[in-house]
């Protein structure tokens, strides 16, 4: 099994769940995980986040071949369009449907090298790409080794790319991150959404950074304690917050 994980959520609201618009999939014998930030202004943006971290678990896409992946996306925005319920919206709510949903993506993958390389004896590799200001952060032996795609807090202050559930012909605009490296048993992969994210950099630019393998070892409830704190004390704003920690074994 590739991956020993754990998963923490908690919505923009504690007091109402069902508001959460992040989503997160998970294949740990198969060594890939996905995380997606559904953009709460826009319309239906939990199952589109949804659908998109289920696909890339399932069925990986190639953002590298550009006719693959827009198959690839052209059939998950027909599972969208096949799987909200338009019929009770109200009218302000009718007006976004031309636009459809929008959402970050990120996810990894621990894959066998395909030939040996120099000094990197019991390596894997590890592949990672990105759309938008979800975060992994890479850390061994209690350090942070990489940070990906967003290496500063303030590049979090932008609009991220998105992908949408409708096509509205920005298709070529769409430009993936990739990251490429060496990793090895023991070695945490830190999965978040942007909140978490800006939050941890700001630490990491502080020369404190957080302690993730202190979380390793939390309850879900110890989680969203220390979450509803950061937020009441300004350190991390009010949005939803989504957490994997994916041990690599």
């Amino acid at each position: 099994m590739p991956f020993e994980a754990r998963i923490f959520r908690l919505a923009r609201d504690a007091e109402h769940p069902d508001e959460y618009q992040d989503a997160h999939g998970l294949d740990a014998a198969g060594g890939i995980a996905a995380i997606a930030d559904g953009v709460t202004s826009s319309i239906f943006a939990r199952p589109w986040a949804e659908i998109l971290t289920g696909a890339t678990v399932a069925d990986p896409p190639d953002p590298d071949h550009q006719e693959a992946f827009r198959r690839w996306l052209h059939l998950r925005r027909q599972a969208w369009s096949q799987r909200i319920d338009t019929s009770s919206l109200a009218w302000f709510q009718r007006a976004k449907l031309p636009l459809g949903a929008f959402s970050t993506l990120l996810w990894v993958q621990v894959l066998p090298l395909a030939e040996t390389r120099p000094g990197a004896f019991g390596a894997l590799r590890l592949r990672c790409f990105a759309i938008g200001d979800s975060c992994l952060f890479h850390a061994r032996h209690g350090e942070v080794l990489r940070t990906f795609p967003i290496q500063k807090a303030e590049e979090l202050e932008a609009d991220p790319l998105v992908l949408g559930s409708v096509d509205l012909g920005r298709d070529q605009l769409l430009q993936f991150h990739a990251l490429d490296e060496l990793c090895y048993a023991d070695d945490l992969l830190v999965l978040c959404t942007d909140a978490i994210a800006a939050w941890a950099l700001r630490l990491g630019e502080s020369g404190h950074p957080p302690a993730w393998e202190d979380y390793c070892h939390k309850s879900q409830q110890e989680w969203q304690e220390e979450i509803v704190r950061l937020r009441d004390q300004g350190q991390m704003r009010y949005d939803d917050a989504t957490l994997m920690l994916l041990r690599v074994t």
